[in-house]
């Protein structure tokens, strides 16, 4: 945690040609890399993360699938509003350019130019469309309102799913559900010798192919069929 409080303050940064300053991903990414490792996460992928970026969609099952997601893509993030206020998290949230959401009248299309702004800086950003978490047992739908900026940026789709394990069994204390906090999952995972996260990289969908609900479906039977063939 140290490290990424300095690393938010001492990060580099790229200036783009329109003049917009952005974190540089690979320090980021070597940070998240860092505290999986140190919080004993093994982390096994499935599949080749993406050589060219574009909109990465998950299924969302703790805050540790963000460390996951960055420490293999360099992603950003869209979070709720109230994480930039959160001590550490929230500093280093900011730092590693995180697109934050409130809730009101027109945010959605708020974010959804802020999504495609960041598309077209070539960067990747990574989205949890089932706009909850899970335990993990199964894939929610997927709300398609978001998946637009993909269409918008003709920038291909990336359906990542996400399993947590231990001793060959479904992680049951990693979930971030009902009654459990931040600090609560972090205590479990480093009070016992380790999890392993696994990262299925399913192929890349194009964006041309399908309107914002076919592209929903598409990417979420690609996740469902990931997981279901383990």
């Amino acid at each position: 945690m140290l490290t990424g409080i300095w690393l938010s303050l001492s990060i580099h940064k790229t200036q783009l040609t329109d003049g917009k300053i952005l974190p540089d991903p690979e320090p980021v990414a070597r940070w998240s890399a860092r505290l999986l490792r140190i919080m004993g996460i093994q982390v096994v992928t499935h599949g080749n993360p993406p050589k060219e970026p574009g909109l990465i969609v998950a299924n969302h099952i703790s805050w540790v699938d963000i460390p996951t997601i960055n420490s293999l893509t360099g992603a950003s993030f869209l979070s709720k509003d109230s994480i930039r206020y959160w001590p550490v998290i929230g500093w280093f949230a900011i730092a590693s350019g995180t697109v934050f959401i409130r809730r009101g009248k027109h945010e959605a299309q708020r974010v959804s130019a802020a999504i495609s702004e960041r598309l077209l800086e070539k960067r990747n950003l990574a989205i949890f469309p089932e706009g909850t978490t899970s335990d993990g047992s199964k894939v929610r739908r997927f709300f398609p309102r978001l998946l637009g900026a993909a269409i918008d940026t003709h920038s291909p789709v990336i359906p990542v799913g996400l399993r947590y394990l231990s001793e060959g069994k479904r992680d049951t204390r990693i979930p971030y559900t009902t009654g459990r906090s931040f600090f609560l999952i972090l205590l479990s995972i480093l009070a016992r010798r380790g999890s392993e996260v696994h990262v299925y990289f399913c192929d890349p969908i194009p964006s041309s192919d399908c309107d914002r609900r076919g592209l929903a479906e598409a990417a979420h039977d690609a996740i469902q069929a990931a997981l279901s063939d383990t």
